[in-house]
């Protein structure tokens, strides 16, 4: 092997090595355990305490979607057209009349059928004071699920 072939090969070796310490060094991990960040699923939760949790964790997700605000929150599903009524927006109050039903499918949640009623006052096109009411009955809200040893968590996209 001539002088060049082997600093090739050192080169080569070095970097295949710093690229799988940086792999390792940037994996997910959960803080309260040395195991593995998820636990391993192939389905539906399999225990009534994961179920549960998931469903607590969707009727927070529910209640923080819906709280009254200045601003249509992000990532809850929610698309309000409220710039073709209004210039500006003072609050938006939500109604939900149906909520979505959770589907859960690790690694990812799925949530369909609801009904919601949003409220948005602001400012008018003609600069009065408005207060306009929209309604979908087909809110939907998808993401991911996260299951480790603490438990259940909902992400929404």
């Amino acid at each position: 092997m001539t002088r060049r072939a082997t600093w090739v090969t050192v080169a080569a070796i070095a970097a295949v090595v710093i690229v799988a310490g940086a792999v390792w060094a940037f994996q997910p991990r959960d803080e309260a355990s040395d195991g593995p960040a998820r636990a391993a699923h192939s389905g539906a939760p399999t225990s009534d305490d994961e179920t549960a949790g998931a469903q607590q964790r969707w009727d927070a997700l529910l209640a923080a979607c819906t709280s009254p605000a200045d601003a249509v929150p992000p990532s809850c599903g929610l698309r309000i057209p409220w710039a073709a009524d209004l210039v500006t927006i003072d609050s938006v109050r939500f109604r939900i009349e149906q909520p979505p039903q959770l589907t859960l499918t690790p690694p990812t949640f799925r949530a369909e059928g609801g009904i919601l009623v949003a409220t948005v006052t602001g400012t008018g096109h003609d600069g009065a004071a408005k207060s306009v009411t929209y309604r979908t009955e087909d809110w939907m809200l998808r993401g991911d699920v996260d299951i480790t040893r603490k438990g259940v968590d909902l992400i929404p996209w």
